[in-house]
C-alpha cells in the first residue's frame, strides 16, 4: 500500500548522504492488525487520498480507506519547511489531534490523522532511511522498527553484539531485556541467555547469585552453589536494573569485568569464565538509595545503548499491536477513534503499558466487532477529546471565509437513531448522510447513549 519497495535500492544508495530527507511512516491503520512495514520518501511533495494524483513534482500515496477523500491532503516542500494542506476533505485532516483549517507547517514527529490511518512525519538523514530498509528485511527485535533512531541503534547493536560487555539505558518498559536477548541471538555465542533482575533480589543474595559459594560458606550453605557467572559461561548474562545493585557488589563485578576471574564465597579457588555481560538500568543519576557507579558504567560500555521511549517512536505502534493480537481470534481491527487515541497517547510506561492496554481491550470487546474507544482506559480516551472537539490549528486567517462551514444544529435523538438503523450501525455512513465529521457523529452517538453495535446485522 504505502511501502515503496521498488525504491529500496535508491534508499540504500543514499546511505552516505548525511543531508536530511523527509519521510512519511504509516504508524497504524484502524481496519487491520497486519504488521505495517510502510514508509515513503516525500522529496518535493506528496498527495494523499483514495485516488491521489501525481505529477512530475509531486508523488502520490493511495490510502485504501472509505473515510479518506479521493484527494484528501497534500504535503509540499517550501522555503520554510514542509507544509501540509487539507484539500477540502470530507472528514478532515488532523495533526497531533487537532484539525487543520487550511495549512500547517509540519514538525518532526508530527502525527497526521487521516480517516483510519495514522502517519508520522519525520526528517532524518539518509543513513537512517537505509537502516530502516535493513530492519524491514531482517529485524533485530521481535517486530521491525520504522523509527529512525531505533533503526540506527539496531545497526549498532548488531555490530556490538559480540562485545564482552554492553550497557543498555532506557525508561521502564521500553524493552531492554527484549533487545538484550536479540543481541545474544546475533552474538554468535553458543551458551545460554540468563537474566537476573538485580532490583528483585535482596542485597545479601545478589553476591551469592552472581558468584556462587562453597559448601559451608554460611549457615545455609550445606552444599556448594554454582553462581550465574559460571552458569552463563559461553553465553550471555543479562543484569537488569544494575543501578539497584549494592555498591559493594558493583565493585566486585567491576573487578570481574577487568580480569574475567572471580572467587566463590567461602572458597579460595579462583575461577575464570568467558561470557558476554549486558547490563541495563532506567537511570544513572544519583536519585534513590543506589546508583550505577561511574567506573562500572565506563567498564561496561564506551557509550551506552539508549533505547528510545515509545512516545518518540509511534511509528512502531501498528507493528507492536499486531504482535500483541497475533494469538487472538475473531479480531478485525479498531474503530478509527480508538486507533487515533492510541497513537496520540504518550505511553509513559512504554511498550509494557501498550501490551497491557491491548490485552485488556481484547477482553472488554464484545462479540467479533472492532476494538472501540470505550474498551480503552480512561487515561487513553482523554487524549481523543481534542480530536472530537474539532480543535483547529494553523493559518485560520489564510482560510477564505467562503470555505468556512456555517454552524449547523446537531440531529435529534430520533433522527440519529433512524440513521443508525438505516445504515446498520455504520458510523462512517451516518456521518456521510449528515455531511459531518466522523468524530463529531461518534460523539453524538455516545452522548445519546446509543451502541452502534446493536444496529449491526
Amino acid at each position: 500500500m504505502l511501502d515503496d519497495k521498488s525504491n529500496t535500492d535508491v534508499y540504500a544508495s543514499k546511505a552516505g548522504d548525511q543531508h536530511n530527507t523527509a519521510m512519511l511512516v504509516l504508524a497504524a491503520r484502524a481496519d487491520t492488525f497486519d504488521a505495517q512495514n510502510a514508509f515513503c520518501l516525500i522529496e518535493e511533495g506528496i498527495e494523499l487520498g483514495r485516488r491521489a494524483s501525481s505529477n512530475e513534482t509531486l508523488r502520490s500515496l493511495s490510502l485504501d480507506d472509505r473515510l479518506v477523500s479521493a484527494r484528501h491532503a497534500r504535503i509540499v516542500r517550501t522555503d520554510r519547511g514542509y507544509e501540509l494542506c487539507d484539500l477540502d476533505s470530507k472528514n478532515g485532516t488532523f495533526v497531533d489531534g487537532r484539525r487543520i483549517c487550511a495549512r500547517v507547517m509540519l514538525r518532526d514527529h508530527a502525527r497526521i490523522l487521516i480517516g483510519g490511518h495514522v502517519l508520522v512525519f519525520r526528517q532524518v538523514p539518509h543513513t537512517a532511511v537505509a537502516a530502516i530498509v535493513e530492519e524491514t528485511s531482517d529485524p533485530l527485535g521481535p517486530v521491525p522498527t520504522r523509527s529512525p533512531e531505533l533503526s540506527l541503534l539496531c545497526q549498532r547493536m548488531r555490530r556490538l553484539a559480540s562485545a564482552r560487555s554492553e550497557l543498555l539505558l532506557g525508561e521502564t518498559g521500553v524493552g531492554k531485556e527484549v533487545y538484550a536477548r536479540a543481541m545474544h541471538r546475533v552474538s554468535g555465542r553458543t551458551g545460554e541467555f540468563i537474566a537476573i533482575n538485580c532490583a528483585a533480589l535482596p542485597n545479601e543474595l545478589v553476591e551469592s547469585e552472581l558468584f556462587g559459594y562453597a559448601a559451608g560458606a554460611h549457615s545455609m550453605a550445606r552444599q556448594a552453589k554454582v553462581g550465574l557467572l559460571e552458569h552463563a559461561d559461553g553465553g550471555t548474562l543479562f543484569l537488569d536494573e544494575i543501578g539497584d545493585m549494592h555498591p559493594g557488589v558493583q565493585a566486585k563485578l567491576l573487578r570481574f569485568l577487568q580480569s574475567r576471574e572471580f572467587t566463590p564465597l567461602g572458597s579460595t579457588r579462583v575461577k575464570r569464565v568467558e561470557l558476554g555481560i549486558i547490563a541495563a538500568t532506567h537511570c544513572t543519576d544519583e536519585t534513590g538509595e543506589h546508583r550505577l557507579r561511574c567506573d562500572l558504567a565506563a567498564r561496561l560500555s564506551g557509550e551506552p545503548l539508549v533505547i528510545p521511549p515509545l512516545r518518540s517512536r509511534i511509528e512502531d505502534l501498528g507493528n507492536l499491536i499486531a504482535k500483541f493480537v497475533a494469538d487472538s481470534t475473531n479480531v478485525w481491527g479498531f474503530e478509527a477513534a480508538a486507533m487515533q487515541a492510541l497513537c496520540l497517547y504518550d505511553w509513559p510506561r512504554n511498550v509494557r503499558e501498550l501490551e497491557t492496554v491491548i490485552r485488556e481491550a481484547l477482553l472488554l470487546r464484545r462479540g467479533t466487532g472492532p476494538i472501540e474507544l470505550q474498551h480503552l482506559p480512561s487515561v487513553v480516551r482523554r487524549v481523543y477529546a481534542g480530536v472530537a472537539a474539532n480543535e483547529s490549528v494553523s493559518d485560520r486567517a489564510a482560510e477564505p471565509a467562503s470555505a468556512r462551514r456555517q454552524r449547523r444544529a446537531a440531529p435529534s435523538r430520533e433522527q440519529l437513531e433512524r440513521l443508525l438503523r438505516d445504515h446498520r450501525g455504520n458510523v462512517a455512513d451516518v456521518a456521510r448522510a449528515l455531511d459531518r465529521q466522523w468524530a463529531v457523529v461518534h460523539r453524538w452517538i455516545k452522548r445519546q447513549g446509543f451502541d452502534a453495535n446493536r444496529y449491526r446485522k
